[in-house]
Formats: C-alpha cells, sequence, structure tokens
C-alpha cells in the first residue's frame, strides 16, 4: 500500500490533501473544488455490466463524477452479492441483482430503500425522472428499493416460412406443434413442433406462471391466498403432460434452459418456442443462423375468454442495483442510479447492448429493430411478475420439484402441485404473512 503524502508545515504533519489546500490558497487565492465522491457498482459480467459501464463512462464525462465498475462472473454471482451484503461488506456501494431479491434482503437490513433520494427534489427531479414511465417499481413494507435498469418478458417464436398465422391460444399451439412434428408429419423439415425452457431452476417456474396466469392460477395473491394448486394451475400443468404426452417437444425437455432453446431455433430444429425469453431475438438477428430473417416473434399465446378476447399475461422481471445498506456513499451512488435509470441514461444503455427499462425507450423510433422494441412495448402491457417474499427461494425451489416432476413424468400434475401449496402455505405461515404487506 502506497504511503499517505503528507508535507510538513512548521513542525507539523499535515496530510497530503490538507497541504494542497494551503498551498493553492497560498499561489492564487483560491480553494479547489474537492474531488466527487466515487460510486463502487458491483456487476455480473456480460451485456449487463457492458452497457452499465457505458453509461457509466458518459456519466462521469458529463458531471466528472466518478464511477467505479466491480465486474464478476455469472456462475455463483448471486449467491456471491448475497454472502457480502450479509456479511456487511462497504467495498460496493451498488450491486446487480433481481426484482425478487428486494423482499429477503430488505427484510434482513442488508440493502437500503431509495426513496429518500427518489423523492427529495434537491436529488430527483420529479418530472424529469418520471417514475410513471417505468412499467415495474419495487417497494417492500411501504418503501420503494429499487427501479429496474433492464426488464425481460416473454415472447412466441415462430418460423414464419412454415407458420403464417401464429397460434393464439394454448390449443392452437398444440395443434401447431403436432403439424411440425417430424414424427407425426414425416414432411416437417423441424424435428418438433414447440419447445419451451423447463429445465429446473431460475426459469422453470416463470415460463409454467406464464401459462398458468392465463388458465386463472395465481402464485399468491393480495391476500396470500396460495392459487399454485388452483384449478387454473393444474389447467396449466395438464397443458404440459399433453405436450409431452403427443411428442411435440423434446423428451428430454427438462434439460432444456435458455441455451438449448436458443440453439433449436439457430438451427432449425423447432418450429415454435413459447414461453420464451425476449433476449434471444437480438442475439439470433445478429447470429449466422441462415433461419434468421424467418424467425418471428409475437405475443405469447393465451386463453379465449367469454367475450372473444384472449387473455394472455407474459411473465416479467426486472434487474435492478439495489443500494447497500452499509455503503458509506449512499449519495454518490443515488446520483449514478438515478443518471443510469434516467432518460438519457436508458437510451445510452440500449444503444450499448442492454434492454431498457423505460416504456418511453421502446416507443424510440433510432432503437431497431423496431419489431423487437414494439413487441416489448405490447408484451409488458399486460405482463405479471412474481412477488419477493422474504422466503422466494424456498417457493421458487417448491415449485421447479414439482413442475419437474410433472415436465419429466414422474409425478402426477394434481399430487405434485398440492405438495408445492403446502410447502408455500407453510412458509406465509411461518414467516407471518398470513395477511400480505
Amino acid at each position: 500500500m502506497r504511503a499517505q503524502q503528507s508535507w510538513a508545515w512548521r513542525g507539523v504533519v499535515i496530510p497530503g490533501v490538507v497541504a494542497t489546500l494551503i498551498l493553492s490558497l497560498a499561489l492564487t487565492g483560491t480553494v479547489p473544488a474537492a474531488p466527487a465522491e466515487k460510486a463502487v457498482v458491483l456487476v455480473r459480467t456480460g451485456v449487463e455490466a457492458d452497457s452499465i459501464r457505458a453509461v457509466a463512462q458518459a456519466y462521469t464525462a458529463k458531471t466528472g463524477r466518478p464511477v467505479e465498475i466491480m465486474e464478476a462472473g455469472r456462475r455463483g454471482f448471486y449467491p456471491a452479492v448475497y454472502t457480502q451484503l450479509l456479511g456487511g461488506a462497504t467495498s460496493f456501494d451498488l450491486a446487480q441483482l433481481n426484482d425478487v431479491d428486494v423482499g429477503p434482503l430488505a427484510e434482513a437490513g442488508v440493502i437500503a430503500p431509495i426513496d429518500p433520494f427518489l423523492f427529495n427534489r434537491s436529488m430527483t427531479d420529479p418530472v424529469e425522472y418520471d417514475l410513471w414511465d417505468f412499467p415495474f417499481i419495487y417497494r417492500y413494507a411501504g418503501r420503494v428499493y429499487a427501479v429496474p435498469f433492464d426488464i425481460s418478458t416473454m415472447f412466441l417464436y415462430y418460423r414464419s416460412d412454415l407458420i403464417s398465422r401464429p397460434p393464439q391460444t394454448w390449443d392452437e399451439y398444440l395443434e401447431t406443434a403436432k403439424k411440425w412434428t417430424k414424427s407425426r408429419n414425416p414432411t416437417s423439415p423441424t424435428l418438433y413442433g414447440a419447445t419451451l425452457t423447463a429445465l429446473a431452476g431460475s426459469e422453470q417456474p416463470k415460463t409454467f406462471y406464464t401459462v398458468m396466469w392465463s388458465k386463472g392460477g395465481w402464485i399468491v395473491n393480495d391476500k396470500c391466498q396460495v392459487g399454485v394448486d388452483s384449478p387454473g394451475a393444474l389447467a396449466a400443468a395438464e397443458f404440459y403432460v399433453k405436450l409431452r404426452t403427443e411428442k411435440v417437444v423434446p423428451p428430454d425437455l427438462s434439460s432444456w434452459g435458455f441455451s438449448e432453446v436458443y440453439d433449436a431455433l439457430r438451427v432449425g430444429a423447432v418450429a415454435m418456442a413459447a414461453p420464451y425469453w425476449n433476449a434471444a431475438y437480438p442475439l439470433l438477428k445478429a447470429s449466422d443462423s441462415p433461419l434468421k430473417d424467418k424467425i418471428r416473434i409475437t405475443l405469447v399465446p393465451g386463453e379465449r375468454q367469454p367475450n372473444g378476447s384472449i387473455l394472455r399475461t407474459p411473465f416479467q422481471q426486472g434487474k435492478i442495483l439495489v443500494l447497500n445498506a452499509h455503503s458509506p456513499r449512499k449519495e454518490a451512488a443515488w446520483r449514478f442510479l438515478a443518471y443510469l435509470t434516467g432518460k438519457e441514461g436508458t437510451r445510452i444503455m440500449a444503444q450499448a447492448g442492454g434492454t431498457p427499462s423505460r416504456m418511453s425507450a421502446f416507443r424510440d423510433p433510432t432503437l431497431q429493430p423496431r419489431e423487437y422494441y414494439e413487441m416489448m412495448l405490447a408484451s409488458l402491457r399486460i405482463a405479471r411478475g412474481d412477488r419477493g417474499f422474504p422466503f422466494y427461494a424456498e417457493q421458487h425451489e417448491a415449485m421447479n420439484s414439482a413442475l419437474s416432476s410433472i415436465v419429466t413424468g414422474t409425478g402426477e400434475p394434481r399430487a405434485a402441485l398440492e405438495r408445492a401449496g403446502r410447502v408455500i402455505r407453510d412458509l406465509i405461515k411461518r414467516h407471518g404473512f398470513e395477511r400480505c404487506q
């Protein structure tokens, strides 16, 4: 470690910063401005880090305020952030997490609410910042803890050279998948008519919820009533069973995550994918796939209602930067976060490859391809997300267990969902959430 520079002044040792002030006064009669406090941001390597770094560079150039980006690998990133926050780390001020992490970490008291800055007019101009431009903000116990810097949702991907009219309902999705499954139609150029992400982990329940919500099921409602074993949830599980028994999806579907679905679309192994994340579309368009101009996106299918409308409920999730409760630089951290999630920062981040989090950004004609941003806007208008209860991890694991048995055919749907429902009801009771907050 370098020793701090100091000056001797009449036998008194004076730290370097103070000495600089004295010399400046002696030479110019003015006091130089104190260096701006640095904000330190811990992010996961990838497009998130690249786009946040681009915004940080623009922010520093505009304001003179420094930002340090601490980039860490993707494997084990989120558990590592939890460990550091719970351990009281002060090496970073903001850390990348997902929206469902707000509840557990706010309950633990290791992240700070941002509303003291967000609703302070001397810190944030409410007209310029325009909180209503976000499709979602994240609260816990009445406090605002985060706004998204990146938002994901789900689409239906389909081969337009095979499918002229994409399916509107889940029943139509199944029938279209039958037509383009080679074992059922030997002339089909695709092995399977459909696929989705069914790998146990972060994605599996979210994909299921997109189907479940449209069929009338729910996770935990505003009265803390559990609906993962409701008739609507069971109907969604039975739809999964049909996909498997009709053999229109890969037989090893339980091992298919984001990458497997992406590769299948890229090489032409499947005719459709739904529900599937929006992030794949820019990747496909930038790929060397000969099919990239034939793959189209549209809203996820849904359930036709008595009035003829179709209820569609794509899943959405937000990437967030949480404010470390132990940070000694909270004001500097907020100033950067406000710029990152403001309209100017959002545009810079989108141009650097990130997905914007403001509805106005999706309407920006300079962002291309237009069909992607227009579909994001349409999907987010009807999307839903999961609630970040303090027991989110246990709830998610209960659903992973139930869905894995349904996807593989090792468990009966009703029994599997009822088991998950009992686990979640017990979690609600043990955590004192009989009345939702």
